[in-house]
């Protein structure tokens, strides 16, 4: 009777090591459990379309935010204050980028928050993938299934987003770092090296579009030049126009050359998550958004005529990006400094080149369809 029980407890503690160590097999140790959006994206289109809607039935053009991030620990503490307000200075959409879950593990491991929140709030939360400002993606890690590229188009092809996260390639250390001394953010990994190909090339394929932060020195726009002609389908989103924070380093960008850019490759965007007028950037001392009339005493708050004229002429090619992140202070004051700045970037246009950068563009781009006549409304 002793050895059938001995027996008993060794095969039932075998079975359970066994199945201990086919969950470790579907989720690598360390990473988050897959969280599953819950509506199809007809539906969740269609619940985006009421809330832009409705603040057009007010009067008030919409706006919709394609290039912000949220840490766990800064959604738990501010979303709920957040949302309301949105509601009050007319945000519709935020497109979240998500980070790194922050368990031990080997290998990338894949954030699902976002996921958490558009299921909880679908009518506010856009689902973007993970950023690229990991030190993954950072050191240019590729060809392995616990890589943060190969996991990036492992999850884009699964067909959940409508938008693929900012991934870093020219980046300078933000105001933050510079005080600090940091320097783990000045990267630069090449636009049209492996990994940049391979996002253009998921981008191209699946018709999702990409948000990259590239400083425009000579470099990296060369290699724009070459990425958006060798990939012409892929939507491509630069982020932060018109932010010039080492001017010896980036003599070419300004009118000319961006109204080139934007006249050859109608696939190329910017998105406005830029400096309000007289921000200083502390590694130069420079006025860092070059798109605001100069005066007496620093930058007033016009946007320079010939910036006005780009605006308005390629008013198809612009989105509203606030540029939420880990480290920015909380969520809805923030929102309200930074939609006060784009509200103030459209103040002297006309008003469809207002809805166009508001919230059309951004729906063409998350949806693949014009928004229609049945999003007139506002001023």
């Amino acid at each position: 009777m002793y050895r059938i029980v001995r027996g008993l407890l060794f095969h039932g503690f075998a079975a359970l090591i066994a199945g201990i160590i086919g969950v470790a097999a579907i989720f690598p140790v360390g990473a988050e459990k897959p969280v599953d959006i819950i509506r199809a994206r007809q539906q969740m289109q269609e619940i985006w379309r009421q809330r832009i809607q409705s603040f057009l039935d007010r009067g008030v053009i919409p706006l919709i935010d394609l290039q912000s991030s949220l840490k766990r620990e800064d959604g738990e503490r501010y979303l709920d204050d957040a949302l309301r307000v949105m509601d009050e200075v007319g945000l519709a959409l935020i497109a979240f980028d998500g980070y790194q879950a922050s368990k031990d593990g080997k290998g990338y491991r894949w954030g699902y928050y976002i996921h958490e929140i558009v299921n909880a709030h679908p009518d506010r939360i856009v689902l973007a993938t993970n950023g690229g400002t990991n030190p993954n993606w950072l050191g240019q890690k590729g060809g392995q299934p616990r890589h943060f590229v190969d996991r990036l188009e492992k999850q884009v092809r699964g067909g959940d987003y409508p938008i693929i996260g900012e991934l870093d390639f020219r980046h300078y250390m933000s105001n933050r770092q510079c005080k600090k001394g940091r320097t783990d953010r000045d990267s630069d990994i090449p636009l049209n090296g492996e990994n940049g190909s391979r996002v253009f090339r998921l981008a191209e394929a699946t018709g999702v579009p990409i948000v990259i932060h590239l400083e425009p020195e000579d470099a990296p726009l060369d290699a724009l030049q070459e990425m958006l002609a060798s990939y012409p389908k892929a939507p491509v989103i630069v982020a932060h126009f018109g932010q010039i924070r080492h001017p010896a380093r980036q003599k070419r960008f300004g009118p000319d050359l961006v109204r080139q850019l934007l006249t050859i490759n109608p696939n190329l965007y910017y998105d406005l998550s830029t400096g309000d007028p007289g921000r200083q950037y502390h590694c130069s001392g420079v006025f860092d958004t070059v798109i605001w009339e100069d005066g007496s005493f620093g930058q007033t708050d016009t946007l320079k005529p010939e910036y006005k004229a780009i605006l308005s002429e390629f008013s198809d090619r612009f989105v509203v990006g606030t540029d939420y992140g880990g480290g920015r202070g909380p969520l809805p004051a923030f929102l309200k400094k930074k939609v006060a700045n784009i509200r103030l970037i459209l103040r002297d246009l006309a008003g469809e080149a207002k809805h166009d950068i508001g919230y059309r563009n951004a729906w063409k781009l998350l949806t693949g369809k014009d928004w229609g006549a049945a999003g007139r409304g506002g001023r």
